[in-house]
């Protein structure tokens, strides 16, 4: 059995050694659980659709942002999930440069383009799922989550009080010094929190380890030398795709290679990000294959709506948020209260 010491220190090694890791997930989990308000508050000019009304044919869309990036290949665009919110297009080029525009849904018009950091909340979705490092930064995120759940396990570990003296564990003093109030407070926020934290945690390695042990980005970046698909074709594609299911709201269209058109559309009544899914191929408008909600079986599909708290509704999103503020407090009191101690160690 290891002893409150040898947890202690395993808590404390731990936690000095990722606490940047620890402040940077709460500080983009915590912008991400409201991610399109986020993005509409802090860029309303870019985020926030301009227009008044109507929608404009997909091919106008398209064409506005080819035309803005001719020599990218258009990947994919996130249709709006609010009458407030924007079409949010993925281009990519030969050498693998990513950019992205967002554009209004009723004129076709961009609105903002550029790379991820013209985008404040996009980037801070890439930073917190893969640290804007592709598949290594997947390894470094599942590295460093397995090291927040040993966190979690130690300190509940050593915080575990004996019989008849759990409520006088979470007291806090707060007549006592400042140091005093420091540890008090982190030990009983920490056993709190640790539930959720340790939930949020092993989820992010779940969904960590799926990504990195899959097959990985299927986007084409070479040059196709093919002239694009006509706009035409494009908004029967589109209409095609929608009479398989009428009246579902699209999640996004993506055109991984070259011909290729895949529009996937919401199915709630299954799970909260579910979608059923038509592949179309442009040049004779073809249905290659549909795929349908319920006979989607895959791991990530399970555990992403748990990990965002979408599950749950509004409550799941608040109690995120919270964890959110509660992890970036203990991020921080921690190295402090180290501090404090080396510092007391050392004088005479």
């Amino acid at each position: 059995m290891i002893s409150k010491r040898r947890l202690l220190q395993i808590h404390r090694w731990c936690g000095l050694v990722i606490c940047a890791f620890v402040l940077t997930q709460a500080l983009t989990g915590g912008l991400l659980v409201f991610r399109a308000p986020a993005a509409q508050l802090i860029d309303p000019s870019g985020m926030v659709r301009q227009s008044a009304g109507g929608s404009a044919p997909l091919s106008r869309v398209v064409a506005s942002v080819r035309a803005v990036y001719p020599d990218f290949e258009l990947q994919r665009i996130v249709f709006p999930r609010t009458a407030r919110a924007t079409y949010f297009a993925h281009l990519v080029n030969a050498r693998g440069v990513v950019r992205y525009a967002s554009v209004d849904p009723g004129t076709g018009a961009v609105l903002r383009t550029g790379s991820i950091w013209r985008f404040p909340v996009e980037a801070a979705l890439l930073i917190h799922y893969e640290l804007l490092a592709g598949r290594a930064g997947l390894a470094v995120v599942l590295l460093l989550g397995a090291s927040l759940l040993t966190m979690v396990v130690t300190g509940l570990a050593y915080w575990w009080p004996r019989p008849g003296r759990w409520t006088r564990s979470l007291d806090v003093n707060w007549r006592m010094p400042g140091r005093a109030v420091l540890r008090q407070a982190h030990r009983a926020l920490g056993p709190v929190a640790a539930l959720v934290v340790g939930f949020s945690a092993a989820t992010g390695v779940i969904l960590a380890f799926n990504l990195l042990t899959g097959p990985g980005s299927t986007r084409s970046t070479a040059p196709s030398g093919l002239p694009p698909v006509a706009d035409t074709n494009i908004d029967r594609a589109f209409a095609l795709a929608q009479a398989r299911f009428p009246g579902r709201g699209v999640r996004d269209i993506r055109m991984p290679a070259p011909g290729k058109f895949n529009v996937f559309f919401w199915a709630p009544e299954h799970q909260a990000l579910a979608v059923h899914g038509v592949r179309i191929q442009l040049q004779d408008l073809s249905i290659v294959s549909i795929s349908r909600a319920e006979a989607d079986r895959s791991l990530s599909t399970f555990v992403l709506p748990l990990h965002t708290g979408e599950t749950w509704g509004l409550t799941g999103q608040l109690i995120l948020l919270i964890e959110a503020l509660a992890l970036a407090a203990l991020g921080v009191s921690g190295p402090i209260m180290w501090l404090q101690a080396t510092r007391g160690r050392r004088k005479p």
